[in-house]
């Protein structure tokens, strides 16, 4: 061009253009044009005006007289800085755009753009750091946005919680003893486990405060608190005059470990239970050291541990029952009834069980198989042991309180095993349905209360009885409270039937064979192929069966 067409402000960092007609049809000026004078007055990197660019040659490419303007095109910018904020105010972020030919942002920017927004909690130095170094690294415009400071939940307190420090027999049958090279004794339990008077039983570890949590804008979000349990009181044990936190024997005998507390038997305890022997029946615990031969019953109204096997015979107990070694029984005809059953008001535990009719109130855990059993218990069925090498669950019929785990479900010949978990659910909903119910009823209740209080409002102030406006108004708050009271355990009942219900499940951790017929809550699931680990369980749209 023959002159030029921009000129440097410094006062304010902008270029401006100063436009005027060129009168030169064959030399029109072009936007490249443009960019080419910006170079050559320093302006590369500066931010452009776009449209004023585009009016400056408007101007200079008309085609009559005009009156010269100085349009300002380019403006040097620096660096600048957006803060955003989370919804939950659980993190902040910096975004940065890169400087026009201004000044880069430095540390100072970055910590006084937090204190405007009020961040004052869970900023991170390093990212901090990392966030300079790569704002350095912009070209004009360019953005980049990085999280600068993070918030923390809160870590609600645990509950107290209760160690044994002696040895249980049940857990022996579901671990055995290791041997060298990775090996196990199926068949080495151990020794009877018996307490001396005085010896420590039971330790509680006390619940914890928890940790509270915090927002970027410091504000507190506290953690709830851990429940402390106390100890359940049992005969033959009792808390340290030392230790509140422990529990002692007061007698020599075999203990017996129950919700939060150690019961301590002064057991009877015989060798074998056979014809020469004959029935056993006990009010107290009983520990056979031997076996329990065909045809034998043994009833006891604490609990009972077989050290042995038990054949074709009957034990009943009020608490656990322990059977070391196995079960069993023998295939039955027809519909005729098992000719061994184990029935306990705790839990069973044992090595194996074949044709068995197992009933507990607690949970059942074989270590080996169950095979061919009826099985029923409030609590929860596990058939694999601690070293998850074996645990074979196969024909029969199942009714679980809860959830079912085994190493492998059903049998590779099809084998028809009936399963039914979360039996539960009827009286839990029951539940749920009796509170809804007296919920309707105060509901009622109040309304009648309404109307009465119209009634009295009708009557002149000084006639209306004194008595009956004090009854009126005792009763209304009567039923709000009680209104109050089922609205609050209705939610918590549903709540924790939900919560429930995303937990229990089946679960073969290796195998699931076809032939199995899943029930859980009232959603049926029929199994018709192999499967690999999976888990059976209940969703939003009803029963699935997904892989582990």
């Amino acid at each position: 061009m023959s002159q030029s067409l921009l000129k440097l402000s410094k006062e304010n960092n902008t270029i401006s253009i100063h436009a005027q007609p060129l009168l030169e049809p064959s030399k029109l000026v072009e936007r490249g044009d443009i960019y080419l004078e910006l170079s050559a007055h320093h302006g590369k990197g500066l931010f452009l005006f776009e449209s004023a660019i585009d009016s400056a040659i408007a101007i200079l490419n008309a085609d009559k007289h005009l009156s010269p303007q100085a349009i300002v095109i380019a403006e040097q910018r620096d660096a600048s800085l957006i803060v955003k904020t989370a919804k939950n105010n659980m993190s902040a972020s910096i975004t940065v755009i890169g400087a026009y030919g201004g000044r880069a942002i430095d540390g100072s920017l970055l910590i006084a753009a937090l204190k405007q927004n009020n961040i004052v909690q869970g900023v991170r130095k390093n990212l901090l750091q990392t966030l300079l170094s790569k704002s350095h690294q912009l070209s004009s415009g360019e953005k980049i946005t990085m999280q600068v400071a993070l918030g923390r939940l809160p870590e609600n307190g645990k509950d107290s919680v209760f160690e044994l420090l002696v040895d249980d027999i049940s857990r022996r049958v579901l671990k055995p003893r290791e041997l060298e090279h990775d090996k196990v004794d199926m068949r080495d339990l151990g020794e009877l486990c018996s307490v001396a008077q005085g010896q420590s039983l039971m330790k509680r570890i006390r619940a914890t405060a928890g940790i509270d949590g915090y927002t970027v804008l410091g504000e507190t979000l506290p953690a709830k608190p851990g429940e402390d349990k106390p100890f359940s009181f049992y005969d033959g044990a009792e808390i340290s005059d030392y230790d509140e936190d422990l529990v002692i024997a007061t007698q020599p005998g075999v203990p017996i470990f129950k919700k939060n507390g150690v019961q301590v038997d002064d057991a009877l305890v015989v060798k074998n239970v056979s014809a020469t022997t004959g029935h056993v029946n006990f009010d107290g615990s009983v520990v056979i050291q031997g076996d329990v031969k065909p045809g034998m019953k043994v009833t006891a109204s604490g609990s009972l541990t077989v050290l042995g096997f038990v054949e074709l015979a009957e034990l009943e107990a009020g608490a656990d029952i322990t059977v070391a070694k196995g079960i069993l029984g023998k295939q039955s005809v027809g519909d005729s009834e098992y000719a061994c059953t184990i029935k306990s008001g705790g839990k069973i535990t044992s090595k194996f069980a074949q044709y068995t009719l197992l009933d507990a109130k607690d949970d059942i855990c074989l270590s080996h198989h169950a095979l061919h059993c009826h099985i029923t218990t409030r609590g929860k069925l596990s058939v694999i042991d601690d070293t998850k090498r074996y645990g074979t669950l196969s024909g029969g019929y199942v009714s679980v309180g809860y959830s079912v785990h085994a190493l492998n479900i059903g049998a590779l010949a099809g084998t028809v095993t009936s399963i039914s978990a979360f039996t539960n659910y009827e009286h839990l909903r029951k539940q749920i349905s009796d509170t809804c119910r007296l919920w309707d009823e105060e509901k009622e209740y109040l309304a009648q209360m309404r109307e009465a209080q119209i009634k009295l409002l009708k009557i002149p102030t000084k006639k209306r009885p004194k008595d009956l406006v004090n009854k009126v108004v005792e009763s209304h708050r009567l039923h709000t409270a009680n209104l109050r009271r089922c609205k609050e355990s209705y939610d918590k009942l549903k709540e924790e039937y939900i919560d429930v219900l995303s937990q229990v499940s089946i679960t073969a951790a290796k195998r699931i064979n076809a032939g199995v017929n899943c029930q859980l809550e009232k959603y049926a699931l029929p199994v018709s192929q192999e499967h690999g680990p999976s888990i059976i369980r209940v969703r939003e749209q009803g029963i699935e069966l997904k892989p582990l």
